[in-house]
């Protein structure tokens, strides 16, 4: 009797245990249910596949991306550029001297002429010098290719260091005529004067001064004569920049001089050899006779000859001639008999040679 009791008693409390376990999974499921619309369960994210955007989203986003902060161009922006740059220079080396050529539109118009790139207080014009190898390779590099006008001028040059730099000369008017061609500048504006304060010849733009024409500043394929090249430089331009006709003549010119024939005692002999020039690295050193050398004195060193003796010069390739006096000792050079100022050898036509064959007559002092 009290095991038949026990048993229905235990079978009862196994009823309700039984029952409460099978209600508590219906709540737990109602309840995942509920929470899962906010959090995903753990299964859910791992078994979701990561949703990347397509490609043709990605290149276009990265192409976007790049562009904005400027490290590629498209090609249309190029093009655009391409365009607007007329004026590029090419700088390198002509004669030992640093050069840079303008062109416009890849046609050379003006050839800037700098300092000699050997020390000029070491060395005279036209006399030979020896340069180590690693200098003799730093040279003969040029300084670019094709530096577009836009370009940044050598820096750390102030005053007349950068007056002598051929670089930072050629690449400032580049700029100038690279603003004026977006500007549509009326070609007909571009004209040549003479500039009585330089003793030039001057390419103006609207009555403003572009370049000076003078022995530094030269056409590429120079006539030697300064009126000439100022003329055809500024025809090219005049061309290049919006085809305007060629001008005739130079405003302002001043006539031809007649070149007095100054008597000064009959020849007392003459030989004949080769003539070089010194000038911008001995301006104002004292020379041999005691003066101070002035470049732009009619004046030549010679190794015999006394003081103040007059020598007639004459440059046998083109029969141009001057008097000159001897105040300096040189040249030191085999095979110079007369190191000529550069007031001489530009009279003589000599500047861009650097050497010339002459024909010397010393004169008879009165």
């Amino acid at each position: 009797m009290n095991q038949r009791l026990w048993s229905s008693v235990t079978a009862t409390l196994l009823t309700a245990a039984l029952g409460t376990v099978l209600s508590n999974p219906a709540q737990q499921a109602q309840a995942v249910d509920q929470n899962s619309e906010g959090n995903p369960s753990a299964s859910q994210v791992q078994e979701s596949p990561a949703i990347a955007p397509p490609a043709s989203e990605q290149s276009t986003l990265q192409a976007s991306d790049v562009v904005k902060v400027g490290e590629i161009k498209s090609p249309a922006a190029t093009a655009v550029e391409e365009e607007e740059v007329i004026a590029k220079i090419h700088a390198y080396e002509l004669e030992g001297r640093q050069a840079a050529t303008l062109y416009v539109r890849s046609i050379p118009v003006l050839t800037f002429l700098g300092s000699n790139l050997v020390s000029d207080s070491d060395t005279k014009m036209g006399e030979p010098t020896e340069v180590s190898q690693p200098d003799r390779q730093k040279t003969n590099l040029p300084i670019s290719d094709a530096v577009e006008g836009t370009a940044q001028p050598s820096v750390g040059l102030a005053g007349s260091q950068s007056e002598n730099d051929a670089v930072w000369r050629a690449t400032a008017v580049a700029a100038r005529l690279n603003q004026l061609s977006l500007d549509n500048v009326d070609a007909e504006a571009i004209a040549v004067r003479w500039n009585g304060e330089c003793n030039c010849y001057s390419i103006q733009v609207n009555q403003e001064e572009l370049v000076q024409i003078n022995e530094n500043t030269i056409l590429p394929d120079t006539t030697k004569n300064q009126a000439e090249d100022a003329l055809q430089a500024t025809n090219r331009l005049r061309r290049l920049m919006g085809d305007a006709p060629p001008l005739r003549e130079i405003e302002g010119k001043p006539p031809a001089r007649a070149i007095a024939q100054v008597a000064l005692g009959p020849i007392r002999f003459q030989i004949s050899g080769i003539a070089s020039w010194y000038g911008p690295g001995f301006h104002g050193n004292t020379s041999a006779s005691g003066e101070r050398y002035n470049q732009n004195d009619l004046t030549a060193a010679h190794r015999t000859l006394p003081f103040g003796t007059n020598v007639r010069v004459t440059n046998l390739n083109n029969g141009s001639s001057v008097i000159v006096r001897i105040n300096d000792r040189g040249p030191y050079s085999r095979g110079r008999i007369i190191d000529l100022s550069a007031a001489a050898a530009r009279v003589l036509g000599m500047i861009q040679t650097g050497v010339a064959p002459v024909k010397i007559e010393v004169l008879e002092n009165r």
